[in-house]
Protein backbone atom coordinates (compact mmCIF):
# COMPACT_ATOMS: atom_id res chain seq x y z
CA UNK A 1 0.00 0.00 0.00
CA UNK A 2 3.64 2.48 0.17
CA UNK A 3 2.56 3.59 -3.03
CA UNK A 4 -0.69 4.46 -3.03
CA UNK A 5 -0.24 6.45 -0.21
CA UNK A 6 2.88 8.04 -1.32
CA UNK A 7 0.57 9.19 -4.52
CA UNK A 8 -2.28 9.46 -2.84
CA UNK A 9 -4.61 8.11 -4.63
CA UNK A 10 -7.17 5.10 -4.01
CA UNK A 11 -7.31 1.38 -4.66
CA UNK A 12 -10.42 -0.34 -5.95
CA UNK A 13 -12.04 -2.95 -5.80
CA UNK A 14 -13.20 -3.80 -9.22
CA UNK A 15 -16.71 -5.83 -8.86
CA UNK A 16 -17.76 -3.94 -12.54
CA UNK A 17 -15.56 -5.52 -15.23
CA UNK A 18 -12.25 -5.33 -17.09
CA UNK A 19 -12.92 -1.93 -18.07
CA UNK A 20 -9.17 0.47 -19.05
CA UNK A 21 -10.65 2.94 -16.50
CA UNK A 22 -10.11 0.78 -13.49
CA UNK A 23 -7.01 -0.53 -15.08
CA UNK A 24 -8.20 -3.59 -16.76
CA UNK A 25 -7.79 -6.86 -15.20
CA UNK A 26 -5.37 -8.33 -12.48
CA UNK A 27 -1.81 -9.92 -13.94
CA UNK A 28 -0.46 -12.77 -12.17
CA UNK A 29 3.14 -13.30 -10.61
CA UNK A 30 4.67 -15.16 -13.36
CA UNK A 31 3.37 -12.35 -15.65
CA UNK A 32 4.80 -9.56 -12.83
CA UNK A 33 8.44 -11.61 -13.00
CA UNK A 34 8.67 -12.25 -16.68
CA UNK A 35 8.57 -8.72 -17.29
CA UNK A 36 10.53 -7.73 -14.54
CA UNK A 37 13.15 -9.99 -15.50
CA UNK A 38 13.55 -8.54 -18.93
CA UNK A 39 13.73 -5.28 -18.08
CA UNK A 40 16.83 -6.19 -16.95
CA UNK A 41 17.95 -6.84 -20.02
CA UNK A 42 18.37 -5.33 -23.23
CA UNK A 43 17.09 -7.11 -26.68
CA UNK A 44 16.95 -6.98 -30.50
CA UNK A 45 13.00 -5.91 -30.79
CA UNK A 46 12.43 -7.37 -33.76
CA UNK A 47 14.06 -10.47 -32.59
CA UNK A 48 11.33 -10.60 -29.37
CA UNK A 49 8.48 -9.91 -31.99
CA UNK A 50 9.12 -12.69 -34.08
CA UNK A 51 9.71 -15.04 -31.77
CA UNK A 52 6.96 -14.22 -29.39
CA UNK A 53 5.02 -13.97 -32.19
CA UNK A 54 5.83 -17.46 -33.29
CA UNK A 55 4.95 -19.17 -30.21
CA UNK A 56 1.92 -17.47 -29.71
CA UNK A 57 0.68 -18.43 -33.01
CA UNK A 58 1.57 -21.70 -32.33
CA UNK A 59 -0.52 -21.53 -28.91
CA UNK A 60 -3.34 -20.03 -30.65
CA UNK A 61 -3.93 -22.18 -33.54
CA UNK A 62 -3.17 -19.38 -35.93
CA UNK A 63 -0.42 -18.60 -39.28
CA UNK A 64 1.50 -15.85 -37.19
CA UNK A 65 0.65 -13.11 -34.11
CA UNK A 66 2.10 -9.91 -33.30
CA UNK A 67 1.72 -8.05 -30.30
CA UNK A 68 0.56 -4.15 -30.19
CA UNK A 69 0.31 -1.44 -27.60
CA UNK A 70 -3.50 -2.76 -27.30
CA UNK A 71 -6.53 -3.35 -29.38
CA UNK A 72 -6.73 0.31 -30.51
CA UNK A 73 -3.19 0.00 -32.13
CA UNK A 74 -3.80 -2.79 -33.41
CA UNK A 75 -7.03 -1.76 -35.46
CA UNK A 76 -4.38 1.51 -36.69
CA UNK A 77 -1.60 -0.92 -37.36
CA UNK A 78 -4.32 -3.39 -39.16
CA UNK A 79 -5.60 -0.59 -41.10
CA UNK A 80 -2.20 0.79 -42.25
CA UNK A 81 -1.29 -2.85 -43.28
CA UNK A 82 -4.31 -3.45 -45.60
CA UNK A 83 -3.91 -0.01 -47.20
CA UNK A 84 -0.39 -0.02 -48.14
CA UNK A 85 -0.16 -3.73 -49.43
CA UNK A 86 3.55 -3.98 -48.25
CA UNK A 87 5.10 -0.58 -50.05
CA UNK A 88 7.40 0.84 -47.48
CA UNK A 89 7.14 4.12 -49.55
CA UNK A 90 3.57 4.49 -48.90
CA UNK A 91 3.43 3.72 -45.83
CA UNK A 92 5.79 5.95 -44.89
CA UNK A 93 3.57 9.03 -46.64
CA UNK A 94 0.62 7.83 -44.45
CA UNK A 95 -1.68 9.51 -43.21
CA UNK A 96 -1.98 11.60 -46.34
CA UNK A 97 -0.76 9.31 -49.14
CA UNK A 98 -2.90 10.10 -52.15
CA UNK A 99 -2.01 7.44 -54.15
CA UNK A 100 -3.57 4.14 -53.07
CA UNK A 101 -6.84 2.84 -51.96
CA UNK A 102 -8.05 4.13 -48.57
CA UNK A 103 -11.82 3.01 -48.34
CA UNK A 104 -12.55 0.73 -45.06
CA UNK A 105 -15.62 -0.77 -44.67
CA UNK A 106 -17.81 -1.06 -41.60
CA UNK A 107 -21.43 -1.65 -40.59
CA UNK A 108 -22.92 1.62 -39.68
CA UNK A 109 -24.74 -0.94 -36.86
CA UNK A 110 -21.07 -1.47 -35.86
CA UNK A 111 -20.19 2.45 -35.56
CA UNK A 112 -18.06 2.50 -32.18
CA UNK A 113 -15.78 4.70 -30.58
CA UNK A 114 -13.01 2.83 -30.95
CA UNK A 115 -13.09 3.09 -35.30
CA UNK A 116 -11.40 5.99 -35.34
CA UNK A 117 -8.13 3.72 -34.91
CA UNK A 118 -8.85 3.45 -38.84
CA UNK A 119 -8.94 7.23 -39.55
CA UNK A 120 -5.80 7.87 -37.16
CA UNK A 121 -3.82 5.47 -39.77
CA UNK A 122 -5.48 7.04 -42.91
CA UNK A 123 -7.84 5.11 -44.02
CA UNK A 124 -11.52 6.71 -45.19
CA UNK A 125 -14.36 4.92 -43.27
CA UNK A 126 -17.74 3.99 -45.32
CA UNK A 127 -20.72 2.93 -43.68
CA UNK A 128 -22.66 0.23 -45.03
CA UNK A 129 -26.31 -0.45 -43.46
CA UNK A 130 -28.37 1.47 -40.97
CA UNK A 131 -29.28 0.66 -37.59
CA UNK A 132 -32.10 -2.11 -38.38
CA UNK A 133 -29.77 -4.19 -40.72
CA UNK A 134 -27.19 -4.54 -43.55
CA UNK A 135 -28.06 -6.27 -46.56
CA UNK A 136 -25.37 -7.96 -49.06
CA UNK A 137 -26.21 -5.65 -51.56
CA UNK A 138 -24.79 -2.70 -49.86
CA UNK A 139 -21.56 -4.47 -49.00
CA UNK A 140 -20.81 -5.69 -52.90
CA UNK A 141 -22.03 -1.95 -54.02
CA UNK A 142 -18.91 -0.56 -52.27
CA UNK A 143 -16.63 -3.73 -52.85
CA UNK A 144 -17.42 -3.07 -56.35
CA UNK A 145 -15.92 0.54 -55.97
CA UNK A 146 -12.66 -0.91 -54.20
CA UNK A 147 -11.97 -0.99 -50.60
CA UNK A 148 -8.13 -1.97 -48.64
CA UNK A 149 -10.30 -3.61 -46.20
CA UNK A 150 -13.56 -4.92 -44.13
CA UNK A 151 -13.43 -4.10 -40.62
CA UNK A 152 -15.99 -6.55 -38.42
CA UNK A 153 -16.80 -5.31 -34.80
CA UNK A 154 -17.75 -8.84 -32.97
CA UNK A 155 -19.49 -7.23 -29.66
CA UNK A 156 -22.66 -9.22 -29.36
CA UNK A 157 -24.32 -4.97 -29.14
CA UNK A 158 -23.81 -4.70 -32.79
CA UNK A 159 -25.34 -8.54 -33.82
CA UNK A 160 -28.90 -6.75 -34.60
CA UNK A 161 -27.74 -4.45 -37.53
CA UNK A 162 -25.53 -6.80 -38.75
CA UNK A 163 -24.70 -9.18 -41.73
CA UNK A 164 -23.21 -12.80 -40.38
CA UNK A 165 -19.63 -12.64 -40.21
CA UNK A 166 -19.27 -15.43 -42.62
CA UNK A 167 -21.11 -13.72 -45.53
CA UNK A 168 -19.08 -10.97 -44.87
CA UNK A 169 -16.00 -12.82 -45.06
CA UNK A 170 -16.93 -15.04 -48.35
CA UNK A 171 -18.22 -11.93 -49.81
CA UNK A 172 -15.06 -9.58 -49.28
CA UNK A 173 -12.58 -12.24 -50.66
CA UNK A 174 -14.82 -12.59 -53.62
CA UNK A 175 -13.17 -9.32 -54.36
CA UNK A 176 -9.71 -10.07 -53.12
CA UNK A 177 -10.35 -7.66 -49.72
CA UNK A 178 -9.24 -8.65 -46.43
CA UNK A 179 -11.59 -8.72 -43.51
CA UNK A 180 -10.60 -7.68 -39.99
CA UNK A 181 -11.92 -8.75 -36.92
CA UNK A 182 -12.13 -6.39 -33.84
CA UNK A 183 -12.44 -8.77 -30.57
CA UNK A 184 -11.03 -6.78 -28.32
CA UNK A 185 -12.98 -8.39 -25.42
CA UNK A 186 -14.30 -11.49 -26.94
CA UNK A 187 -12.80 -13.76 -23.96
CA UNK A 188 -13.75 -16.11 -22.90
CA UNK A 189 -14.03 -18.59 -24.66
CA UNK A 190 -10.51 -18.98 -25.11
CA UNK A 191 -11.47 -20.67 -28.95
CA UNK A 192 -12.28 -17.43 -29.89
CA UNK A 193 -8.57 -16.96 -30.43
CA UNK A 194 -8.69 -19.45 -34.02
CA UNK A 195 -12.24 -18.96 -34.45
CA UNK A 196 -12.56 -15.62 -36.47
CA UNK A 197 -9.30 -16.82 -38.16
CA UNK A 198 -8.38 -20.39 -38.66
CA UNK A 199 -12.33 -21.61 -38.42
CA UNK A 200 -13.89 -18.63 -40.10
CA UNK A 201 -11.44 -17.48 -42.56
CA UNK A 202 -10.81 -13.33 -41.16
CA UNK A 203 -7.16 -12.36 -42.79
CA UNK A 204 -6.96 -10.98 -38.98
CA UNK A 205 -8.16 -10.80 -34.99
CA UNK A 206 -7.73 -8.21 -32.62
CA UNK A 207 -7.78 -8.86 -29.07
CA UNK A 208 -6.68 -6.41 -26.32
CA UNK A 209 -4.49 -8.14 -23.75
CA UNK A 210 -5.16 -6.48 -20.32
CA UNK A 211 -8.99 -7.45 -20.71
CA UNK A 212 -9.30 -11.04 -19.18
CA UNK A 213 -6.55 -12.71 -20.77
CA UNK A 214 -4.93 -10.57 -17.60
CA UNK A 215 -2.15 -9.42 -19.51
CA UNK A 216 -0.38 -5.59 -19.13
CA UNK A 217 -2.92 -3.14 -19.96
CA UNK A 218 -1.01 -1.65 -22.60
CA UNK A 219 -0.91 -4.44 -25.08
CA UNK A 220 -3.00 -6.11 -27.70
CA UNK A 221 -2.19 -9.07 -29.90
CA UNK A 222 -3.35 -9.51 -33.84
CA UNK A 223 -3.45 -12.89 -34.99
CA UNK A 224 -4.13 -14.54 -38.36
CA UNK A 225 -2.46 -14.77 -41.88
CA UNK A 226 1.43 -14.29 -42.24
CA UNK A 227 1.34 -12.11 -45.51
CA UNK A 228 -0.97 -9.55 -42.61
CA UNK A 229 1.62 -10.15 -39.43
CA UNK A 230 5.28 -9.96 -41.93
CA UNK A 231 3.98 -6.35 -42.65
CA UNK A 232 3.33 -5.54 -39.51
CA UNK A 233 6.69 -6.36 -37.95
CA UNK A 234 7.56 -4.49 -40.77
CA UNK A 235 5.83 -1.32 -40.14
CA UNK A 236 4.56 -1.89 -36.55
CA UNK A 237 6.55 0.44 -34.04
CA UNK A 238 8.84 1.26 -33.10
CA UNK A 239 9.47 1.72 -36.54
CA UNK A 240 8.70 5.31 -38.00
CA UNK A 241 5.93 6.10 -39.46
CA UNK A 242 2.03 6.68 -38.20
CA UNK A 243 2.39 3.72 -36.17
CA UNK A 244 5.45 5.02 -33.95
CA UNK A 245 3.20 6.65 -31.58
CA UNK A 246 1.55 3.20 -31.02
CA UNK A 247 4.81 1.70 -29.29
CA UNK A 248 4.82 -0.94 -26.90
CA UNK A 249 7.95 -2.00 -24.45
CA UNK A 250 9.44 -5.54 -24.42
CA UNK A 251 8.34 -6.07 -20.99
CA UNK A 252 4.46 -5.76 -22.43
CA UNK A 253 5.59 -8.13 -25.04
CA UNK A 254 6.93 -10.87 -22.73
CA UNK A 255 3.78 -10.26 -20.26
CA UNK A 256 1.19 -10.47 -22.47
CA UNK A 257 3.16 -13.68 -23.88
CA UNK A 258 3.04 -15.91 -20.23
CA UNK A 259 -0.65 -14.27 -19.75
CA UNK A 260 -1.66 -16.09 -22.84
CA UNK A 261 0.34 -18.82 -21.95
CA UNK A 262 -1.34 -18.81 -18.27
CA UNK A 263 -5.08 -18.12 -19.79
CA UNK A 264 -4.88 -21.13 -22.28
CA UNK A 265 -3.39 -23.49 -19.89
CA UNK A 266 -6.48 -22.32 -17.29
CA UNK A 267 -9.44 -25.02 -16.41
CA UNK A 268 -11.77 -23.20 -18.29
CA UNK A 269 -14.67 -25.16 -16.78
CA UNK A 270 -13.27 -24.46 -13.07
CA UNK A 271 -12.94 -20.33 -13.55
CA UNK A 272 -16.51 -20.36 -14.85
CA UNK A 273 -17.67 -22.26 -11.56
CA UNK A 274 -15.24 -19.93 -9.29
CA UNK A 275 -17.16 -16.98 -10.79
CA UNK A 276 -20.69 -19.15 -10.12
CA UNK A 277 -19.89 -19.75 -6.75
CA UNK A 278 -18.61 -16.49 -5.90
CA UNK A 279 -22.09 -14.47 -7.49
CA UNK A 280 -24.07 -16.93 -5.52
CA UNK A 281 -22.07 -16.15 -1.85
CA UNK A 282 -22.47 -12.69 -2.64
CA UNK A 283 -26.37 -13.06 -3.84
CA UNK A 284 -27.06 -14.64 -0.35
CA UNK A 285 -25.83 -11.83 1.32
CA UNK A 286 -27.47 -9.27 -0.82
CA UNK A 287 -30.66 -11.43 -0.74
CA UNK A 288 -31.40 -11.09 2.56
CA UNK A 289 -32.50 -7.47 2.30
CA UNK A 290 -35.67 -6.41 1.04
CA UNK A 291 -36.48 -4.37 -2.37
CA UNK A 292 -34.54 -6.38 -4.70
CA UNK A 293 -34.97 -9.25 -7.28
CA UNK A 294 -31.97 -11.22 -7.94
CA UNK A 295 -30.62 -13.02 -10.96
CA UNK A 296 -28.10 -13.83 -13.10
CA UNK A 297 -27.49 -13.12 -17.11
CA UNK A 298 -24.81 -16.07 -18.72
CA UNK A 299 -22.63 -13.66 -20.47
CA UNK A 300 -20.56 -10.56 -20.27
CA UNK A 301 -20.62 -6.67 -21.55
CA UNK A 302 -20.03 -7.77 -24.99
CA UNK A 303 -21.24 -11.22 -25.13
CA UNK A 304 -18.03 -13.35 -23.29
CA UNK A 305 -19.03 -16.64 -21.74
CA UNK A 306 -18.76 -15.59 -17.65
CA UNK A 307 -22.08 -15.27 -15.90
CA UNK A 308 -22.93 -11.61 -13.79
CA UNK A 309 -25.20 -11.14 -10.81
CA UNK A 310 -27.89 -8.56 -11.78
CA UNK A 311 -30.13 -6.83 -8.64
CA UNK A 312 -33.23 -4.74 -9.60
CA UNK A 313 -33.70 -2.42 -7.19
CA UNK A 314 -37.92 -2.21 -6.61
CA UNK A 315 -38.40 0.29 -4.21
CA UNK A 316 -38.16 3.05 -6.93
CA UNK A 317 -34.36 3.96 -5.73
CA UNK A 318 -32.08 4.59 -8.56
CA UNK A 319 -29.18 2.79 -9.85
CA UNK A 320 -27.14 5.66 -10.00
CA UNK A 321 -27.27 6.56 -6.57
CA UNK A 322 -26.56 2.90 -5.46
CA UNK A 323 -23.22 3.01 -8.45
CA UNK A 324 -22.10 6.57 -6.29
CA UNK A 325 -22.42 5.39 -2.80
CA UNK A 326 -20.43 1.48 -3.66
CA UNK A 327 -17.64 4.02 -5.41
CA UNK A 328 -17.34 6.39 -2.50
CA UNK A 329 -16.65 3.46 -0.26
CA UNK A 330 -13.77 2.05 -2.90
CA UNK A 331 -15.94 0.27 -5.31
CA UNK A 332 -16.83 -0.16 -9.01
CA UNK A 333 -19.95 -2.05 -9.27
CA UNK A 334 -22.11 -1.93 -13.42
CA UNK A 335 -25.50 -0.39 -13.66
CA UNK A 336 -27.98 -1.02 -16.53
CA UNK A 337 -30.99 0.95 -16.75
CA UNK A 338 -32.18 3.41 -13.78
CA UNK A 339 -32.96 0.62 -11.71
CA UNK A 340 -30.62 -2.52 -12.12
CA UNK A 341 -27.33 -2.98 -11.21
CA UNK A 342 -24.50 -5.81 -11.35
CA UNK A 343 -21.76 -7.49 -10.07
CA UNK A 344 -18.95 -9.23 -12.23
CA UNK A 345 -16.78 -11.71 -10.23
CA UNK A 346 -14.28 -11.85 -12.77
CA UNK A 347 -12.18 -9.67 -11.00
CA UNK A 348 -12.90 -10.43 -7.69
CA UNK A 349 -10.83 -12.25 -4.82
CA UNK A 350 -13.34 -14.17 -2.12
CA UNK A 351 -12.68 -11.61 0.75
CA UNK A 352 -13.95 -8.94 -1.56
CA UNK A 353 -16.65 -10.24 -3.30
CA UNK A 354 -17.85 -10.61 1.00
CA UNK A 355 -16.89 -6.66 1.26
CA UNK A 356 -18.98 -5.60 -2.06
CA UNK A 357 -22.31 -8.07 -0.97
CA UNK A 358 -21.74 -6.11 2.24
CA UNK A 359 -21.43 -3.15 1.28
CA UNK A 360 -24.76 -3.48 -0.86
CA UNK A 361 -26.33 -4.94 1.06
CA UNK A 362 -25.94 -1.97 3.95
CA UNK A 363 -27.47 0.77 1.11
CA UNK A 364 -30.24 -1.32 0.13
CA UNK A 365 -31.14 -1.86 4.08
Amino acid sequence: MDIFEKIGITPYINAHDTYTVYGGSRMAENTIEAMREISKHFVDFDELQMKVGKKIAEMTNNEAAYVTNGSAGAIQLAAAVCMVKGNAFHFMRLPACPDIMKRMIVMRGQHNAYDKAIEEAGGEIVFIGDADETLEVELEGELKKGAAAVFFFAPILFERASMPLERVIAISHRYGVPVVVDAAAQIPPKENLWKYTRDMGADMAIFSGGKTLSGPQDSGLIVGREKYIKDCLRFGAPNHGVCRSSKTSRESVVGLYVALENYLNMDSEAESRRIIETNEKMARIIGKAQNVRLYTVDHGPVGQTYQRLFIELTDGRKADDAVKYMRDRGIYIGKQGKDVIYLSALNLLEDEAVTVANALCDWIK
